[in-house]
């Protein structure tokens, strides 16, 4: 407690004495005659769905939903270099994790589980059918970003049911007719690098570059991360290559990732001697064509292939080094996913109206699992509408899937601004979606699957409000969504039953409410941001432990502030209380309640336009907190980067 305190006071006394400075040398400026500037040009804004870093975000609904955003600008001030990380400074996200730098990460909204969230790239999805533990495993690093999109609750035009997020790499922009903004030319090229060091054998080098030439844009970057783990067996090794090209209207996207980690506790308490090895590999291809009489195409096809091995004995040896049983054999899942995106639009000052399908087969050949494939073909149309301040969209969906049949879903979404930078929202909507791999096949000493589970289903409706002005912006959001069939895993509250299984649970709703506040684009004080989200979910799990629908994060607080020191030099800080309900199995193997904790993050650094140098240090206040049921998370860790852009 004494250094939470300490923490907290560090970070107060830094906040004023910014503040105190900057009104210093705006003072001083002012009698010597200097004129200061207006700062808030593209980069800063952040609530305005077209303005945010000078294109319309990517997900095409942001026109009738607030689509929160994680600048490029924010995420080098970050002290943190994966997707996984950066998405815990996104207000209303929860990522549960088993390790660090994203070994394994769960990505859930509002009270959801991790299966109900969407995951794309560069608007293509790249979901994983087997689990929600791999869906994470991208080859993506910071470097590469251009921003994240997160558009939180369900939705039926993007087949969200809870949530989705959108990573943008640079060079996105792929339209033959999109106009350039005022800092770009036709030919450029970048290259760039960052080498990262730290605790526990940290070593974290990666490389990117990004050629232009007119219409014609290459971008590629190749990173290695490993450590020698925060607690035994808590080492990994992740390679991450990504190649992406395009002209004009045309895309095209290579992408590897190999990691091998060492899983600690992953799935029970009572095997500590766990291992994980994972290879993902995907390839994308997208064309969008825009005619001046308004029509428009969106196609797009992906392939995503999987291979995960998963020991729970590592190297066929337990904690004390002895031999497995004789029943043990290790888990190998090979998964594959193909799809393809078709849609047409008509716009013109007043309306648009959207028709298009999606046809998406999912493959696994497992030694666990077996051996199963489903097709699904999903169709859907949209009429939107725009008058003055006020926009609206209908649309439905028709869904079949060759294991599930025939389902639908539907919603309308209303946008009305009444003055210059506030914006009213009411949204409604409902979702569906299909049990995983393991959620019905998958059986272990630790899981029981179940084959009869059945698709999950939700309504949501929604009120928010956001504005932005100047330096300022804000946005409050109210939320209630009912929850039918949704899936989730089960255990008697006895520390000696290990083993947890399927099962739908007939209703299960959720109501909370999220508000963001901040001030950004001054000289020295950058941005103060502050943000709460709360979430209450109501289920009836029969007296049995849950491992996902009630065990979610209740409460999530978190301060950001990032200031100039002098110079070059600067800072940012993250203080973010988070209270997690529910009940976890301990170390020792007795039931506990997730108690509240305080993480503190910082990175001081100094820059100019070719070099960043910083020092980062992750969870200040040495806390002890779990994700998972016993899977400790490290109590600290201070890394030095070094990074360059030629």
């Amino acid at each position: 407690m004494r250094k939470i305190i300490v923490g907290i006071a560090s970070l107060l006394a830094v906040s004023l004495w910014a503040a105190e400075t900057t009104n210093a040398r705006a003072a001083e400026e002012k009698n010597r005659g200097v004129v200061q500037t207006d700062s808030t040009d593209m980069r800063y804004r952040k609530l305005e769905e077209v303005d945010v870093t000078g294109w319309q975000p990517t997900l095409d609904i942001a026109a009738s939903r607030p689509v929160a955003i994680l600048t490029a600008e924010e995420i080098q001030s970050l002290p943190v270099k994966t997707v996984a990380d950066l998405l815990h400074y996104l207000p209303g996200t929860d990522i549960r994790e088993r390790g660090a730098s994203g070994v394994q990460a769960d990505l859930s909204m509002r009270g959801s589980t991790g299966k109900q969230v969407k995951v794309l790239l560069n608007g293509i999805d790249m979901t994983d059918p087997q689990t929600e533990h791999y869906t994470m495993d991208l080859p993506i690093d910071a470097l590469l970003i251009e921003r994240i999109e997160l558009l939180q609750g369900t939705n039926y035009a993007l087949d969200a049911f809870s949530g989705a997020v959108n990573i943008v790499t640079k060079n996105i922009d792929r339209c033959a007719d999109r106009i350039k903004t005022a800092d770009e030319s036709a030919d450029r090229q970048t290259f760039s690098g960052q080498l990262t060091a730290g605790e526990y054998g940290l070593v974290n080098p990666a490389l990117a570059a990004r050629v232009s030439r007119n219409d014609w844009y290459l971008n590629a970057a190749a990173s290695y991360n490993r450590s020698g783990g925060y607690a035994q067996n808590t080492d990994y090794r992740i390679t991450n290559m990504f190649v992406q090209t395009g002209y004009r209207g045309l895309d095209l996207q290579i992408g590897a990732q190999m990691k091998d980690a060492g899983a600690n506790c992953f799935y029970s308490t009572k095997y500590p001697n766990q291992f994980d090895a994972t290879r993902t590999a995907f390839l994308t291809a997208a064309y969008d064509r825009h005619w001046t009489n308004g029509w428009a195409i969106d196609v797009n096809a992906c392939y995503r292939a999987h291979y995960d091995r998963f020991e729970l004995y590592r190297g066929g040896k337990d904690a004390d080094g002895q031999d497995a049983p004789d029943w043990y054999a290790p888990n190998i899942h090979w998964t594959h996913t193909a799809g393809i995106h078709a849609a047409g639009s008509w716009s013109n000052e007043w309306a648009k109206t959207t028709a298009g399908v999606d046809v998406r087969n999912e493959f696994i050949r497992s030694s666990n699992i077996g051996v199963h494939n489903r097709l699904q073909v999903r169709y859907f149309a949209e009429q939107r509408f725009y008058w003055r301040g006020l926009s609206a969209s209908v649309g439905a969906s028709g869904m079949w899937n060759s294991q599930f049949g025939h389902d639908w879903s539907a919603g309308g979404n209303i946008r009305y601004a009444p003055i210059r930078g506030l914006q009213l929202f009411l949204n409604v909507n409902r979702a569906i979606r299909v049990p995983t791999f393991t959620d019905l096949y998958y059986h272990s000493a630790t899981q029981q699957a179940d084959s009869t589970a059945r698709a999950e289903r939700a309504l949501q409706i929604e009120l928010s409000a956001q504005y932005a002005r100047g330096h300022w912006y804000a946005s409050v959001a109210g939320y209630y969504r009912w929850g039918r069939d949704i899936i989730d895993w089960v255990k008697e509250a006895d520390p000696s039953v290990v083993q947890w299984r399927c099962t739908n649970n007939t209703r299960v709703n959720a109501a909370g409410v999220e508000a963001t506040a901040g001030v950004q684009g001054y000289e020295w004080l950058r941005r103060v941001e502050v943000s709460y989200a709360f979430c209450d979910v109501q289920a009836d799990a029969g007296g049995m432990m849950s491992m996902y629908v009630l065990d979610y994060l209740r409460h999530k607080a978190t301060i950001r502030i990032e200031h100039k020191i002098y110079g070059g030099f600067g800072a940012t800080w993250s203080l973010s209380v988070r209270q997690r309900q529910g009940e976890y199995t301990s170390l020792d193997g007795t039931i506990q309640n997730y108690r509240p904790v305080c993480l503190l993050d910082g990175s001081v650094y100094w820059k100019n336009d070719r070099l960043k140098v910083s020092v980062d240090a992750r969870n200040m206040a040495d806390q002890l907190y779990y994700d998972f049921s016993g899977v400790v998370q490290p109590r600290h860790w201070v890394s030095a980067s070094v990074g360059f852009r030629l």
